[in-house]
């Protein structure tokens, strides 16, 4: 099911806003238990309806399947989740831009611990979304963020869930302004950043930015067939090196998942998402990604000083073991 630029573009612009004024009785398809959308009276799995001849139809078709999952993924991160709707600050812009709003778990810029924080691709993505495609075929465990979120909340992590698809902003001034209104002051040890797509240029946009911040936190990211490029983004040797060491990239391949995959994106670990389906690569490579970042949670140990042991250094230790107080106790 692929639109053209152009649709996208419109669809976007419209807002989904084909069923912001419907309630979910009114659409033909809903949700099962196992999460799979299927129609109401035939209980078959969704299928898009697409005319060529009809670029309108098409558009208000696309507009109502974004629209839908997107209220019901919300209404899941609201009532299953507890998370926080948070609108951004205007700030200095006109009263006509809106900035749009992400969600949060309560207290998550306070949790001392790792904060995880998911940026989706580019498009008609909302919030808790990685693709609306993938949950229309596959279910909301392929195509939505709520695995990673039910991983993060169950291992008393907090997490942040970017929107750079809603309201006026672009997804880089939408990643650059939550960043500086609410992930720069936060209390969190590990911010652990997952990007897919064009979630990850708009990070590393971020990261051109606002370099010295980032590199005096905590910060780690993990690219999901990132849309990013370090031939093209003005990064210079410093953000080189930090994305050498700070992050890893899983790619579109046919090899195993986890297999190393060269790249002329080399910077970074490239490793293979055991799937070449963009949709659901955030989903194929999620348990790979939670062990990236629980091994860069663990603290580092100190090395152990290495000494040969003598016979006569093992009788010194022995004695000096032995020695006793002033009331003859063995200390």
């Amino acid at each position: 099911m692929q639109f053209s630029a152009r649709t996208t573009q419109a669809v976007k612009m419209s807002g989904c806003s084909e069923v912001k004024n419907k309630t979910p009785s009114e659409f033909p398809y809903s949700f099962a238990e196992d999460g799979r959308l299927c129609h109401k009276d035939t209980l078959k799995p969704y299928k898009f309806s697409f005319q060529l001849k009809d670029v309108q139809a098409t558009m208000r078709e696309h507009a109502a399947l974004c629209g839908y999952i997107s209220q019901h993924v919300y209404g899941i991160l609201e009532s299953e989740y507890n998370l926080i709707k948070e609108y951004l600050d205007k700030g200095s812009q006109s009263d006509a831009t809106d900035p749009g709003f992400v969600y949060m778990s309560p207290g998550a810029l306070e949790n001392h611990g790792m904060l995880m924080v998911l940026i989706q691709d580019k498009g008609t993505i909302r919030c808790g979304v990685w693709s609306w495609k993938a949950i229309a075929h596959d279910g909301l465990e392929q195509g939505s963020q709520i695995p990673y979120i039910r991983w993060a909340l169950g291992e008393s992590c907090a997490v942040l869930l970017m929107n750079p698809n809603e309201g006026a902003m672009t997804p880089e001034e939408h990643v650059l302004k939550v960043w500086d209104q609410l992930l720069l002051n936060s209390t969190a040890e590990q911010i652990a950043v997952v990007a897919h797509g064009y979630g990850g240029l708009a990070f590393v946009h971020l990261l051109c930015c606002r370099l010295e911040e980032i590199q005096q936190r905590r910060c780690d990211v993990a690219f999901v067939d990132s849309s990013h490029s370090l031939w093209h983004q003005p990064l210079g040797p410093s953000g080189c090196e930090w994305i050498k060491v700070h992050s890893s990239t899983w790619v579109l391949s046919s090899k195993p998942k986890n297999r190393p995959v060269g790249s002329l994106k080399a910077g970074c670990r490239m490793m293979s998402a055991g799937t070449q389906c963009h949709e659901t690569a955030p989903a194929v490579c999620m348990e790979s990604i939670f062990r990236f970042f629980t091994k860069l949670m663990r603290p580092a140990v100190a090395p152990t000083p290495f000494g040969i042991v003598t016979r006569s250094r093992s009788l010194s230790t022995r004695k000096l073991s032995s020695t006793t107080d002033g009331n003859n106790n063995i200390s």
